[in-house]
Order: C-alpha cells, then structure tokens, then sequence
C-alpha cells in the first residue's frame, strides 16, 4: 500500500486515490505529511525537525486509514444508488 497524509487538508491517499477535508485527529501537530510505500516511509514536520525515516506506521494512522475507507464505501454506495 502507498500511502501520503497531509493533515492540513484532511487529506489521506491510498494507492494514490485521494480524500480531502477529512476530519483527521490523533496526529502529531507538527506534521506536516507522512509518505508510506510498503514497507518504508518518512515523516516530514512543520518545525524545522529533519524527516523521520520509519519502518512501521504510526498508530495515528489507523484512524486516518479507517476515515479514508469509510469515505471509500459512501462514494462506492452514492455510484451504486445512481446506477440503479
């Protein structure tokens, strides 16, 4: 999985397929993007702070993935309602 949350937009990308205005929350206020591709990634922050390469997720992510998905679901139903 690619994965990029930029916290300032609400925005979280999966295998580049993007949501925006996301009520994100949990995440570190001094980050500025988390970049993931696989197995590896970095942190980028707000503060001056050096990147932070990383090998596992934070677990703020977890929440940022669930809204991304829940998001998914209702534009996957909105498609499915209007075909019918």
């Amino acid at each position: 999985m690619k994965l990029t949350i930029i916290p300032s937009d609400g925005a979280v990308y999966i295998d580049n397929y993007c949501f925006l205005e996301l009520a994100l929350s949990g995440i570190p206020a001094n980050v500025h993007a988390l970049q993931w591709d696989q197995t590896k990634g970095w942190i980028e922050y707000t503060d001056g702070s050096l990147n932070e390469d990383i090998t596992e997720l934070p677990s703020w992510t977890t929440s940022c993935i669930n809204l991304w998905n829940e998001a998914k679901a209702a534009e996957e139903e909105a498609a499915n309602q209007a075909s019918v």
